[in-house]
């Protein structure tokens, strides 16, 4: 077996590879850069969090999507920069999954220049899920990812099954269609969901695990008084709740620990939405400059910041 190491490629023996995943922690993060302070913390080599990843021993690290801030153009210079400096602050695979600000929020009023939203989804997707980035993300034991929406991966971790979902902000690319055709981003909108939703019960084929996570971007959590959209009510509707019930159901018939993780909101914050389904708000979005270091002990996650060292004890409300 054979590990590739950054972009100097080199190869280490598989005793050797064994002994880099040993961790039993991964590391995930989202909505960030947004600021220059992100920025400085992200920086290699001296940026705090850069300094704190290299230091916390982990497998991998999850980017769950916002790799921008909003109120900055979706130019490529931009997005190429964010993806240098965020792929650059592990040699560990690194596993990222669309957020709105780098697509869905492309269009808006306020940003010069504005872009087409499904033009930019496509642009974003051929920057990330390069061939780079699979060279990492293959060492992940099991990984694969969905052939019809590939930045759906799924791979096993220390008897854990793990998998992205493409669940964005701004009502999963249903709302604010400004530049791109309106039916053409709702057909986009009805095939992602089918896709995310075939992709979630697949995760349940694999039954000797002992617990599951399942990232993806957009607070599903937000409250929201509009009715569920339907195949008639497409937009101006609540995009979330197909998931909120889809991932109830799952922990229901999982019997095991199941951690859900999101970006899009400012608190760094956990739910316990029922016995075993745990949500997860990972740090970001302007608030907290910080990274949650996360593992499973004895049937309980254990999240802490890398940052700070500190087990994370804020509930979300």
């Amino acid at each position: 077996m054979i590990v590739f190491l950054g972009v100097n490629s080199m190869f280490i023996s598989s005793a050797s590879f064994a002994l880099a995943m040993a961790s039993n922690t991964f590391l995930v993060m989202g909505d960030m850069p947004y600021t220059p302070i992100d920025e400085i913390n992200l920086a290699q080599p001296n940026g705090k969090l850069a300094r704190a990843v290299a230091s916390t021993p982990h497998s991998f690290l999850m980017h769950l999507g916002d790799m921008k801030s909003g109120s900055l153009p979706c130019t490529n210079k931009l997005l190429q920069a964010n993806k240098q400096l965020l792929t650059a602050i592990t040699d560990k695979p690194f596993i990222y999954t669309l957020g709105d600000n780098e697509w869905t929020d492309c269009d808006r009023d306020s940003l010069n220049p504005q872009f087409d939203e499904l033009e930019r989804l496509e642009y974003v997707k051929g920057l990330m899920y390069d061939d780079d980035y699979y060279k990492k993300a293959n060492l992940l034991q099991g990984f694969t990812h969905q052939l019809d929406m590939n930045e759906n991966a799924r791979w096993q971790f220390n008897n854990i099954e793990f998998m992205t979902l493409h669940i964005a902000g701004t009502h999963n690319g249903r709302a604010q269609i400004l530049k791109s055709d309106k039916n053409d981003a709702l057909d986009a909108a009805d095939k992602r969901d089918r896709l995310n939703l075939e992709w979630l019960q697949r995760g349940l084929n694999n039954q000797s695990v002992k617990a599951y996570v399942i990232g993806f971007q957009a607070d599903i959590y937000n409250a929201t008084n509009k009715s569920a959209c339907t195949a008639t009510l497409r937009s101006n509707c609540d995009a979330f709740k197909v998931y909120r019930d889809a991932f109830s159901q799952f922990a229901k018939f999982a019997k095991k620990p199941v951690l859900i993780m999101h970006g899009d909101t400012g608190p760094f914050c956990y739910q316990q939405l029922t016995e075993n389904l745990t949500r997860l708000n990972v740090p970001g979005d302007y608030v907290v400059s910080d990274i949650a270091s996360v593992k499973l002990e004895d049937g309980e996650w254990q999240i802490t910041s890398v940052a700070t060292d500190k087990a994370l004890t804020a509930t979300c409300k």
